[in-house]
C-alpha cells in the first residue's frame, strides 16, 4: 500500500512540482476568464444556481474540517530523479487516521489526508492570503489502480539497516516496472492507520508477502520504468533521510475553503 502510494506520488511530483507556481497562476487566470465568459453566456438564473451550489459545498467542507491536526513524528523522504533532489516531509501520529505532507519547493503548501472524513485538504498561504481546497480521498483508488496493473513477481532482497532500523527488502517486477524497496516494522508510525479501510482490497499475492497488520513503514524505494528506460525520469529513488519525534500542530483556522 505504502509503495503504491509513494510510487504514484513520486511520478506526479517529478512531473509537476517544478511548475507549481506557474500552474497556480495560469489556473487562477483561467478561472477568472471562465467566470467572465459564464456571465456573458449563461442566464442569470444558472449563475445564481451555480453560485449557491458552490457556497453549499464550501460550507459543508468548512464545517467538517477539524480546527487542528496534531503530529508527533516527522518522516522525511528524499526523492532523487534526473531533475535533482527534493524532500517530502510527512507528519504522522501513532494511531491517527490522518497524515500531513509538506513539499519544500518554495511554495507554502501543506496537505492533510484525513481517513476519517475521506477528505484530502490542501492548504496554501500566499502573501498572507490563506486558501484551502477539499477533495474526496479514497485509499481504494490507489489499491484498485494497482490491481489494474499486471501482476508483480515478488522476491526477497537481503535485509539491511537504514537509519538504525532493521529493514526487510522486496523486489517487485512486472512488464512495466522494476521496484526495489525496504521497509521496517520497528517504527512507531506507519501509513496503515490512514488507509486501514482499504486493507481488504490488497491483492492476495501481496498479502502473501506483506502483513498489513505489522505497521510497516517504507524506508527506501527505487523504481525503474522499464518501457521508458533511458528516457528522462524513467527512474526515481526515494529514501528515508529523517525519522524523529516532533511536537507539531497544524491549525486550519484562517483558511478559506474554495
Amino acid at each position: 500500500m505504502n509503495a503504491q502510494f509513494l510510487k504514484k506520488l513520486s511520478k506526479k511530483v517529478e512531473n509537476k512540482v517544478e511548475n507549481t507556481v506557474i500552474n497556480k497562476t495560469s489556473d487562477k487566470a483561467g478561472k477568472e476568464t471562465g467566470k467572465a465568459v459564464d456571465k456573458v453566456l449563461e442566464p442569470e438564473t444558472d449563475n445564481k444556481k451555480a453560485k449557491n451550489e458552490r457556497k453549499a459545498s464550501k460550507k459543508s467542507s468548512s464545517k467538517n474540517m477539524p480546527s487542528s491536526y496534531e503530529f508527533e513524528y516527522q518522516y522525511q523522504m528524499t526523492m532523487t530523479t534526473s531533475q535533482g533532489k527534493m524532500n517530502l516531509d510527512y507528519f504522522l501520529k501513532p494511531g491517527a487516521s490522518y497524515l500531513g505532507l509538506k513539499m519544500n519547493q518554495g511554495v507554502d503548501m501543506f496537505m492533510v489526508m484525513d481517513g476519517d472524513s475521506n477528505t484530502n485538504y490542501m492548504f496554501m498561504n500566499s502573501g498572507g492570503t490563506k486558501i484551502a481546497t477539499a477533495t474526496s480521498l479514497n485509499g481504494n483508488d490507489i489499491i484498485n489502480s494497482a490491481n489494474d496493473e499486471n501482476d508483480y513477481t515478488i522476491t526477497d532482497l537481503p535485509p539491511k539497516k537504514i537509519l538504525g532500523y532493521n529493514c526487510l527488502g522486496k523486489q517487485m517486477e512486472n512488464d512495466e516496472y522494476l521496484i526495489k524497496m525496504y521497509y521496517t516494522t520497528e517504527a512507531d508510525v506507519s501509513f496503515n492507520d490512514v488507509f486501514k479501510s482499504s486493507n481488504d482490497q490488497i491483492p492476495d499475492a501481496m498479502k502473501a508477502h506483506f502483513n498489513s497488520d505489522e505497521g510497516a513503514l517504507m524506508m527506501y524505494m527505487d523504481m525503474v520504468d522499464k518501457k521508458n528506460k533511458g528516457k528522462r525520469n524513467a527512474s526515481s529513488t526515494m529514501e528515508c533521510t529523517l525519522l524523529k519525534s516532533t511536537d507539531f500542530t497544524f491549525k486550519t483556522s484562517g483558511y478559506q475553503v474554495m
